[in-house]
C-alpha cells in the first residue's frame, strides 16, 4: 500500500516539473497593448545610422573654354554629395581673381528626414551651376570651388579647375610675291647606263594653288579665301599642287668630280605639265633639270645622279 502512495507521488512530482517548464514558452507570446507602432519599428543597424558627410564627385564641363569675339559658351559644375544639408558653389578668376559672373550657390529645401536622429540610411544628391563666358572673361586656369555643410557638423570642401581661352584666329593676308613651283617625280633611267646609250629623263613640273586657306587659279594671281575643299591644310606656306603646262625646263649636266653645270637641251611641258626627252650617258655624273619661272612664278629644280659602265676611258 505505502508502495502505491509513493509511486503516485512520483508522477505527480514529474508531472509539476514538466508544467513549470513549459510554462516559459507561453509567457513570451507578446501582448497586444504591446506592441510598437509601425513609425518607430525600425532595424537595428538603421536604428544606429551614423551619417558620413562627402563630395563624392565635382564634374565640370567642358574642361577647356574656348570664347570667340561674338557669342558666349556655358561652363556646368556638377556636384554630388552624401549626407549633406546644404552644398555652395562658386567660380574663381585667375591669379586671385574674385568670383566669375555668373557666380551661384545652392541651398536645399529641409524635408522631414533630414534631422540626423531620424535618418535611417545614406542620402544622396546632386546639384549643378552653369556659367556663361564671353569675350570680357579672363583667360587662364578658372577655379570651380565646393562648399558642402553636413549633418554631423563637417565642412567639407573641394576645388576643380577649367581653362579659358579666347579664340582670336584671323583670316591671313594674301599671300604676296610669285607662287610656289616644284619638279614632281623626276627620274633618269635607266641606272646604271652603259656608255654611249640613252637616257630617258622625265618629270612634271607644278604649280601651288593654295597658301594658307587662300585659293588661286593655276593660271592666275587673283586669290579667293575659303577654299576648303581645295585647300586641306592651313598653314603659311605654299600647298595642293596643280601641273603647269607650257612651260620651258632647261636639261643639264654636271659631270662627277666636277663644280661646274653643263648646260644639255630645253624641253616644254605639255598640257599635264609633263616633260620628257632622251640624253646620250658618257659619263657617269648628275642629271639636273631647272625652271626660272618668272614675275609670277618662283623657280624650281630637281636632280638625279647616273652611274656610267662600260670599259676603257672615263668609265665610272
Amino acid at each position: 500500500m505505502v508502495k502505491r502512495i509513493t509511486a503516485a507521488m512520483a508522477v505527480a512530482v514529474m508531472g509539476a516539473t514538466a508544467l513549470a517548464t513549459a510554462t516559459p514558452a507561453f509567457a513570451d507570446t507578446p501582448d497586444a497593448s504591446r506592441s510598437p507602432s509601425p513609425e518607430v519599428s525600425q532595424t537595428p543597424e538603421a536604428s544606429f545610422y551614423r551619417t558620413d558627410s562627402q563630395i563624392v564627385s565635382v564634374d565640370v564641363n567642358p574642361g577647356t573654354v574656348v570664347v570667340r569675339r561674338h557669342g558666349s559658351v556655358s561652363v556646368t559644375a556638377t556636384v554630388r554629395t552624401k549626407d549633406v544639408r546644404d552644398v555652395k558653389i562658386d567660380v574663381v578668376e585667375p591669379r586671385g581673381g574674385g568670383h566669375g559672373h555668373g557666380g551661384g550657390h545652392g541651398h536645399w529645401v529641409a524635408r522631414k528626414d533630414d534631422n540626423p536622429e531620424r535618418l535611417r540610411g545614406p542620402k544622396w544628391d546632386t546639384k549643378s551651376e552653369s556659367w556663361d563666358f564671353d569675350w570680357s572673361h579672363k583667360t587662364g586656369t578658372w577655379t570651380v570651388h565646393v562648399e558642402a555643410f553636413g549633418y554631423d557638423g563637417k565642412v567639407i570642401t573641394a576645388d576643380r579647375t577649367f581653362s579659358v581661352k579666347h579664340d582670336d584666329w584671323r583670316r591671313p593676308p594674301a599671300p604676296t610675291g610669285p607662287k610656289a613651283t616644284r619638279i614632281g617625280d623626276f627620274t633618269a633611267s635607266p641606272k646604271p647606263v652603259r656608255k654611249g646609250n640613252r637616257l630617258d629623263l622625265r618629270g612634271r613640273l607644278e604649280v601651288a594653288q593654295c597658301y594658307s586657306d587662300w585659293y588661286y587659279d593655276w593660271d592666275d594671281y587673283t586669290g579667293r579665301w575659303g577654299r576648303g575643299d581645295d585647300c586641306r591644310e592651313s598653314r603659311g606656306y605654299w600647298h595642293d599642287w596643280h601641273w603647269l603646262g607650257g612651260k620651258d625646263v632647261d636639261v643639264y649636266f654636271l659631270p662627277r668630280g666636277s663644280r661646274s653645270w653643263k648646260y644639255v637641251q630645253t624641253v616644254e611641258t605639255d598640257g599635264s605639265g609633263s616633260f620628257a626627252t632622251k640624253v646620250r650617258a658618257f659619263q657617269s655624273g648628275t642629271w639636273g633639270v631647272r625652271f626660272d619661272g618668272d614675275r609670277r612664278l618662283k623657280g624650281s629644280e630637281a636632280s638625279e645622279y647616273v652611274k656610267v659602265v662600260g670599259y676603257g676611258w672615263g668609265h665610272r
